[in-house]
């Protein structure tokens, strides 16, 4: 069965089962999911059952409604969607796994189409969280280093074989 879980520090354990064919979602008496809260307006969306799962509907509130943390006035929900009214956010779990929805048809073909755009910024590497520390380009000169200090110590070790 369908419902939304908060996870909001200020509802939290709030677990709501969608039963109805159609929910209303505000913030005063008379909605079938009141959750009292000054982002909620009064009459804030609507979950309205579309075969087996739900759609959001927005119904020009004040805050608005999100999913996924995209903006919408109309959505339909998969299992594990982020869905926030106002600042309250919810995890919708729907009726079929999303596992489920992502397996393809038997006897489906995949078939990957070349210089389809992934999605991917040109400079990838340069959004890595991890800030680098000057300049310090290549680092083979370490390597030099290494090799130099590991031939002295050879010549000195030879010179004291050799001469004491």
């Amino acid at each position: 069965m369908p419902k939304i879980v908060s996870e909001s520090k200020e509802i939290p354990q709030l677990t709501i089962e969608l039963v109805g064919p159609r929910m209303a979602v505000g913030r005063i008496d008379g909605n079938d999911v009141q959750i009292v809260h000054g982002s909620i307006s009064s009459r804030h969306a609507e979950l309205v059952l579309e075969g087996q799962e739900y759609r959001v509907r927005d119904l020009e509130s004040t805050n608005g409604t999100r999913v996924n943390d995209e903006k919408v006035t109309d959505a339909l929900l998969q299992d594990r969607d982020r869905l926030q009214f106002g600042q309250i956010p919810f995890r919708y779990e729907g009726a079929v796994p999303r596992a489920a929805l992502a397996l393809p048809m038997v006897g489906a073909v995949f078939q990957m189409e070349m210089g389809v755009d992934l999605g991917v910024p040109e400079n990838f590497r340069n959004l890595s969280p991890i800030k680098k520390k000057g300049g310090g380009g290549d680092p083979t000169w370490l390597l030099y280093i290494g090799a130099v200090v590991a031939l002295l110590g050879i010549g000195f070790y030879l010179f004291r074989m050799l001469f004491t």
